[in-house]
């Protein structure tokens, strides 16, 4: 009888299969596009069912409120000397409307087209992007004080990531130079 040598190296089609490789193992919470987590992505969906009948008076609350502490923001609603009151209100509604849709927005280039379109859009009336990452935060703070017996890390941080991507804009507008003209160099 001969002893065969055995080794620990398949032969053949089984080298190729086996042993397997081990998946890197990744420690921690797996982030999506956006850099949402998925408790955090489930945390403001679920806000977002509970805000939704209420979308009116939470946007308003947090819109005139937000108005009055900025004083020169309610001027922008101005016609003339009166208040365009159906302007104020609908921008209102909007405003926390555009937010749900954030929320519920999951393709990243779309997010991030909403928010530049959403930004270009109030820099052309000279709203800037830190007043408006600053009315986001007083949405949130609202929202948050509303819902402080129901509210988790992950909501808070959930809006937090939201926060950031409205204060991480930065308004492209071009500068003006000595004499009220944009410069060659601004434009491009």
């Amino acid at each position: 009888m001969s002893k065969e040598i055995i080794t620990n190296r398949p032969s053949g089609i089984a080298s190729s299969i086996y042993p397997k490789r081990i998946p890197k193992i990744k420690v921690g919470a797996i982030k999506d596009e956006l850099g949402f987590t998925l408790s955090e992505r489930l945390a403001l969906r679920q806000a977002w069912n509970l805000i939704r009948p209420f979308e009116r008076r939470y946007g308003q609350d947090v819109f005139y409120s937000f108005l009055n502490d900025m004083y020169w923001g309610i001027n922008k609603f101005r016609d003339g000397r009166d208040l365009n009151l159906k302007a104020m209100h609908s921008h209102a509604l909007q405003f926390i409307h555009f937010f749900g849709l954030l929320i519920e927005e999951a393709d990243p280039v779309m997010f991030q087209l909403m928010i530049n379109d959403n930004n270009l859009t109030h820099s052309r009336c000279k709203v800037g992007s830190a007043y408006i990452g600053n009315l986001a935060q007083a949405l949130v703070d609202y929202v948050l004080k509303v819902f402080h017996k129901v509210s988790s890390p992950s909501l808070e941080r959930g809006f937090r990531k939201i926060v950031e991507k409205f204060q991480n804009y930065h308004d492209h507008q071009p500068t003006k130079t000595a004499y009220h003209r944009v410069s060659k160099l601004d434009v491009l």
